[in-house]
């Protein structure tokens, strides 16, 4: 429904990405289709609500009046302006325990069982948040047919071939979902390797487990998805890029065009310059204080 503010209004794709720790709550609103509709105050679209927590600070799931009061507290006005307006389609669904699986089968190469294969949450699991389990399976099904297809090769060599292009599937969405998760304050890591030897990593130092160390390229990935989330709730063709890969229609590096690269760099630096600028002119004015005191 309208909100009576033609700003919010003209928008349909809005982002507030979380950036745990400093902020541990996020929200997306995103389009799904164009409705009929003879109701002069509907905007005519239905869109899909998704808000993600972390660190304990889960919104409530029993009714949808007391979500907004947490929306009102949480997240930034506009939010709640427009989740106020909207009309419900459909129950809150909600989940607190967050995970992901995946079994490295391309690294077996010939060895993997012949006549034998994984497919969708067998082969990995992700984090709900992002809606990517039904369509990577799907993905990875459309693989299978064409290898059959293309009739080229021997039915013992069928596994592993498969196994070799569908990790390639669910890489992108292995990355982006790990990428978020390792922000988690209480985060449990468990490896095994080929030879069936497990090790545990896990952010508790109550618990004598190995260390747990990011990666420079997540952090770089946590970086480049908050600022390429705040870009695209300003930009159109931004937005649609996003949704695109979220859903998995396009490849993620469409995300990583020289232009958009730019646009992102542009936004940070643009940020961090600002507050330095008000830190400068907080800290000047504190000093001009305590000089006249």
């Amino acid at each position: 429904m309208k909100t009576g503010d033609s700003s919010l209004d003209s928008v349909s794709f809005f982002a507030h990405g979380a950036n745990v720790p400093e902020r541990n709550t996020g929200c997306y609103i995103a389009p799904m289709r164009i409705i009929e509709t003879i109701d002069e105050n509907s905007l005519g679209t239905l869109s899909t609500i998704t808000i993600s927590s972390s660190n304990s600070e889960h919104p409530p799931s029993d009714s949808f009046e007391n979500l907004l009061e947490w929306i009102k507290d949480k997240l930034p006005y506009d939010y709640y302006t427009i989740c106020k307006s909207i009309k419900v389609c459909s129950s809150l669904i909600s989940y607190n325990r967050a995970f992901d699986y995946r079994k490295y089968v391309e690294k077996l190469g010939k060895q993997w069982p012949r006549n034998f294969i994984l497919l969708g949450d067998a082969m990995c699991t992700f984090n709900q948040q992002f809606g990517q389990g039904m369509t990577h399976a799907r993905r990875q099904a459309k693989e299978l047919g064409k290898i059959f297809e293309e009739n080229s090769y021997l039915l013992k060599d069928i596994s592993h071939m498969y196994n070799s292009r569908a990790s390639l599937i669910t890489d992108g969405c292995w990355i982006s979902s790990t990428a978020s998760d390792w922000q988690t304050a209480t985060l449990k890591v468990i490896k095994t390797d080929q030879n069936g030897e497990t090790k545990t990593y896990q952010r508790d130092e109550t618990i004598n487990k190995h260390q747990l160390q990011i990666s420079l390229f997540i952090q770089f990935m946590q970086w480049y998805t908050f600022w390429i989330v705040k870009c695209a709730s300003k930009s159109g063709k931004l937005s649609t890029e996003f949704i695109q890969v979220v859903n998995q229609l396009k490849h993620p590096l469409i995300l990583f065009k020289p232009s958009t690269v730019l646009t992102v760099c542009y936004a940070a630096l643009t940020n961090y310059f600002d507050l330095s600028k008000k830190y400068l002119l907080t800290r000047n004015f504190s000093i001009e204080t305590s000089s006249i005191s």
